[in-house]
């Protein structure tokens, strides 16, 4: 006669065998995981590549800073009539660019494959930072959904900060998790001096690496790791002033923090931003983040009249889900603090430029925290295992299928020409590098981005009355005006009536149709007659 368990004897794991079997495959795979997934993610970086600019102009504002550099200036905008220091954005990612500059001046496809080299190594990261809260197999499919994901593959051939602080940043907060399997001591602990460092460079990198810094602060403090979270915050100060001090010596109109607590960042001198109107900012971001920006992030097909509603619904319900259930355990609370403190920038940030990507960096811990959400809801239903993980698997299935159609949609783009109005406005940069003298300045509406394709001096219109647009030509020593369609409100806004009301002191040299473009000569101001 077969002996019955004891009652209080614990259940036999719910878990389906053929999942316990594809763990341990994955487990014995070891590194050749990790290489997988890095490769996976360099050849879907490498078929929707795209060498052409982008046509945010940031991108174009990094090549100058690295041209600078390799020109032994500086961290300066060279690109201006009269060269300014930089105070906008740290040097770290222009230094990174300043190799291929000088290997390569100008080849700006060069730079573009930095960067889908360090989309490739995060997904690895990724996958490492999610394994111990996960398990083998969720982390797995956390890392091929940020490696399919359009967003961040869209970023992946940009020179842009996205990608590079997303490396360095999800290296910094796997360094730190595998810090703490070790005794407390910085000295013999190289976990968390590889931790320090990777913060330090993503803080140099792009700005919003504060909130890196003090979430893992933060997070050292909440698992009583006091001497270490001491050590990072003191040695976080002391790297972080010379770069504050050399900007408050050289001037810091450009800073971030000046562009968050300004009501425009266009018009600077509208003043700075009161409580009430921060308060209608967070509204405001809050509305469009939810109601289009994440349903464009997760699932690119649908839209705000449809299914976008239920996107955010879903997303944002699995989300907030894990961190509380993260809270209430108090385990592995770093990514549900750091998600939280980088949502608080954004929400902050001047609605003019509220956008997907300043969520991208934070885009694998969302999806981290849905996954986790979802694991955690099939936990609290035991007998709802076996099928809510089919039909999570399906789900995820049908998400990582939409994501290669997005991906297939970024392969044409990136194989096709700039839009119409961008096409004339490079062709026109193109005419200006070969007709005009090598000091010649022009006036333009995107200042780095002609810079780059022309080679010459560029400086922005002011968006002023046409009689301070004209005196601020002059007294910048102006040659040529380019009259752009980009979409721009400002050019009909500021430029075209500036030309219209001084018609005699602009002459066209070049033009181009569809949509018309003109370059025009800035001619000497007549003499008055006697």
């Amino acid at each position: 006669m077969k002996s019955r368990p004891p009652k209080n004897a614990p259940a036999p794991p719910a878990t389906p065998s053929l999942l316990l079997r594809l763990d341990h495959q994955l487990e014995a795979l070891g590194w050749r995981l990790l290489l997988g997934l890095g490769l996976l993610a360099l050849l879907l970086a490498a078929w929707t590549f795209d060498p052409k600019l982008a046509l945010s102009g940031d991108n174009t504002e990094f090549m100058t800073l690295a041209r600078s550099l390799v020109q032994g200036k500086g961290l300066s905008y060279i690109s201006l009539p009269e060269p300014k220091p930089a105070t906008k954005y740290p040097f770290g990612f222009p230094l990174m660019l300043a190799p291929l500059e000088w290997l390569a001046p100008g080849n700006w496809a060069a730079m573009n494959w930095l960067v889908v080299l360090l989309f490739a190594g995060s997904i690895p990261v990724i996958y490492l930072l999610a394994r111990q809260p996960l398990g083998r197999l969720p982390a797995l499919l956390v890392a091929l959904w940020c490696a399919t994901l359009p967003l961040l593959l869209d970023f992946a051939h940009q020179v842009m900060s996205e990608i590079p602080y997303l490396f360095f940043s999800f290296l910094s907060l796997w360094l730190i998790e595998r810090s703490l399997q070790e005794e407390e001591d910085p000295k013999k602990n190289y976990w968390f001096i590889g931790a320090f460092a990777a913060m330090m460079w993503s803080y140099y990198v792009r700005s919003a690496g504060m909130v890196l810094v003090g979430a893992l602060f933060l997070y050292l403090l909440l698992v009583r790791r006091h001497r270490q979270a001491l050590i990072l915050g003191a040695g976080a100060f002391l790297l972080a002033l010379p770069w504050s001090l050399r900007n408050s010596a050289t001037g810091s109109e450009g800073s971030y923090f000046k562009q968050l607590i300004s009501v425009n960042p266009y018009f600077p001198e509208q003043g700075t931003v009161d409580l009430a109107g921060m308060i209608e900012r967070i509204q405001f971001n809050a509305g469009a983040y939810l109601s289009h920006i994440l349903p464009q992030i997760f699932w690119p097909s649908a839209t705000p009249a449809e299914n976008g509603a239920l996107v955010s619904v879903i997303a944002v319900g699995l989300v907030l889900y894990a961190a509380l259930t993260l809270i209430r355990r108090r385990e592995h609370l770093l990514l549900p603090l750091y998600a939280g403190l980088y949502l608080v920038m954004v929400l902050m940030w001047p609605s003019q430029w509220t956008d997907a990507r300043f969520l991208a960096p934070l885009t694998p811990v969302l999806i981290f925290l849905m996954v986790l959400g979802a694991a955690k809801l099939l936990e609290q239903r035991p007998h709802l295992r076996l099928p809510g993980t089919v039909i999570a698997g399906a789900a995820l299935a049908g998400v990582l299928a939409l994501n290669l159609g997005g991906l297939n949609r970024l392969a044409q783009a990136g194989a096709g020409d700039y839009p119409p109005g961008w096409r004339n406005y490079y062709d026109a940069g193109q005419w200006l590098k070969a007709n005009t003298p090598a000091d010649a300045v022009i006036c333009c509406r995107k200042d780095y981005w002609l810079y780059i394709v022309a080679d010459r001096a560029c400086m922005v219109y002011p968006f002023k009355e046409p009689a301070e647009i004209l005196a601020s030509m002059e007294q910048q020593g102006v040659d040529y005006v380019v009259v752009d369609q980009l979409g721009f409100s400002s050019t009909p806004r500021f430029l075209v009536p500036a030309i219209q009301q001084y018609p005699e002191r602009f002459q066209i040299v070049w033009q181009q149709p569809n949509p018309d473009t003109f370059v025009l000569r800035l001619l000497p101001k007549p003499s008055s007659s006697k």
